[in-house]
């Protein structure tokens, strides 16, 4: 009988992390579940992987509550509230058939702890799988509340069979009594089977640079804003997003395409000239960075750019895959106009010369190693 797991993600498709996890986990034989926040906002996003993830043997389960939009902070508190408590229920009244619960940051770390604590009948494993560490992130969460949510976070810790972090960079955050059942498994893409082509009228004249993902404060997309001798395409959601429509409608070097699948992101991002990682080193989160941006940038032999002080600068420069500047907008402008064309093809071919190192199909056996390890 094929052991029954359930993976679980606050936004489960707006990142590669999740799907590329159940995928793999579903061809190493285990019957797979999949459970997510229907924002709203969101909602034909989760339709179309429904959709896709069923005809894979895959089910979805997603949690309503209410029209919840990105990057509004405090103002969807409740809806958040009432999500930990939909996905606690859930587990109260479903739990007891998964081996193993895989829950993906903070959000879903913590009902998928609390329904242990809830209900001793429930028996399922947990693996906390932790991205992005929510006490560093870039909001206005008070520093108390940080506090809580780091002392509540390492108590989730102990409780997992296993740990999971994108890159050594972490194991700052992780105590040190429980690196031994830490893992890394980083963000490397997992190569769409079927290519989709969305061409973009890109420029000839001047370099073209890509941002994609989270359209926020911290991602220096206010520094992109500024600059006018590159044409600049935008992909995503996020707090900035009615601002970046503004400034296209009224700049003509500036694109906004919307928010892009993964395949459609690919053709866009092998169109373009470099990658725009250039994230805000005063946050700590940003200092540990470890994006999907920049294994994407490996596997389709592209060029980045990214800040100093963000953990990423020291790889770029090690292997010689794109280029650092510091976080001002002079400084970027500097950086853009030193670029040749000569220079690109280089850095590009040296990405995609590493990029075996850091593939999916060896993070891919790490995890299905440490799945067979707790689930016997």
């Amino acid at each position: 009988m094929k052991k029954k797991i359930l993976l679980a993600q606050n936004s489960a498709f707006i990142a590669n992390r999740l799907p590329r996890a159940a995928k793999a986990l579903k061809e190493a034989n285990y019957d797979v579940d999949i459970l997510n926040w229907n924002r709203g906002v969101n909602s034909s996003v989760i339709e179309a992987a429904t959709e896709n993830f069923k005809k894979e043997g895959i089910t979805v389960h997603s949690i309503y509550c209410g029209n919840t939009p990105y990057g509004k902070g405090i103002i969807t508190i409740v809806n958040k509230l009432l999500f930990i408590i939909k996905v606690i229920l859930f587990l109260c009244k479903s739990g007891q058939q998964y081996k193993v619960v895989h829950a993906i940051d903070f959000d879903l770390g913590l009902p998928v702890f609390l329904a242990k604590l809830i209900n001793p009948k429930l028996k399922y494993k947990i693996i906390y799988d932790i991205a992005d560490f929510v006490e560093t992130f870039h909001s206005p969460i008070p520093i108390f509340v940080r506090k809580i949510i780091k002392s509540i976070s390492e108590k989730i810790m102990k409780s997992a069979e296993i740990i999971i972090i994108p890159d050594q960079n972490r194991f700052r955050n992780i105590p040190k009594a429980l690196h031994e059942k830490t893992i890394i498994i980083n963000n490397s893409i997992d190569p769409p089977k079927e290519k989709v082509e969305y061409p973009i009228e890109k420029s000839f004249n001047l370099l073209n640079v890509f941002y994609y993902g989270a359209l926020s404060r911290d991602r220096g997309i206010e520094l992109l804003l500024q600059q006018q001798d590159i044409c600049i395409w935008f992909a995503g959601k996020g707090e900035l997003q009615e601002d970046i429509i503004k400034a296209a409608e009224i700049n003509s070097n500036i694109n906004y395409l919307g928010y892009l699948s993964l395949p459609e992101i690919l053709s866009v991002a092998s169109q373009t000239d470099i990658i725009y990682m250039v994230y805000d080193p005063t946050y700590q989160h940003n200092q540990i960075a470890s994006p999907n941006k920049l294994y994407e940038a490996l596997y389709l032999g592209k060029p980045c750019i990214v800040s100093e002080n963000t953990s990423i600068d020291l790889f770029v420069d090690k292997y010689d895959i794109g280029y650092v500047t510091k976080f001002d907008v002079l400084s970027l402008k500097q950086t853009f106009s030193g670029i040749n064309q000569i220079e690109l093809l280089e850095k590009g071919k040296n990405a995609e010369l590493i990029y075996p190192q850091f593939s999916w199909e060896h993070s891919k056996n790490k995890l299905i190693e440490n799945y067979s390890s707790i689930c016997g």
